[in-house]
């Protein structure tokens, strides 16, 4: 199962890293899968970050995360439509990506945060009527990432949803 977590290193708070950790403890098989971009410092900070968050948790780092070259528009594109699930980042949406995800057909989970820097996903997914996609809570936003992850007819139904309501 690969999870996309295709947001900018500096848009994943460290408060928020337990919430990937908890994923991946319970999505077995399932790789995070992030993208290293400019500048290298910060992509370097962040999986830093998450191997020592992994490690806390007894988890092997390298079996439950990838860290990807920065990709092509094109490569990009085939990553989202070949994957499985879009992690969209917690308190920092993705607007760019997120979108190209529900061109993709790739369902978005995301966490509908306090200011609009969070409510990007959201704003695009609510009024296709994917309200379902949209945590209201940390919480619940592993819950439904869990479970989306863990059911592949639902993630299929999902696909099928977003292809029919991405023109609108």
């Amino acid at each position: 199962l690969r999870l996309i977590c295709p947001g900018t290193p500096f848009k994943y708070a460290a408060e928020h890293d337990a919430l990937l950790v908890e994923i991946a403890r319970r999505v077995p098989g399932g790789k995070l899968v992030f993208f290293r971009s400019k500048p290298e410092a910060l992509s370097g900070r962040l999986e830093r970050r998450l191997r020592a968050a992994f490690e806390r948790a007894g988890l092997v780092f390298e079996r439950h995360v990838v860290f990807l070259p920065w990709q092509d528009p094109q490569a990009f594109r085939a990553i989202l439509a070949a994957a499985d699930l879009y992690l969209d980042t917690v308190g920092f949406s993705g607007f760019n990506t997120a979108l190209q995800a529900v061109q993709c057909g790739l369902p978005v989970v995301t966490r509908e945060g306090r200011f609009m820097r969070g409510r990007l996903a959201s704003g695009m997914l609510r009024p296709i009527g994917l309200d379902e996609l949209v945590a209201p809570t940390d919480a619940a936003w592993v819950e439904l990432a869990v479970a989306l992850a863990n059911d592949a007819g639902r993630r299929q139904n999902l696909r099928e949803r977003l292809r029919g309501a991405r023109e609108r």
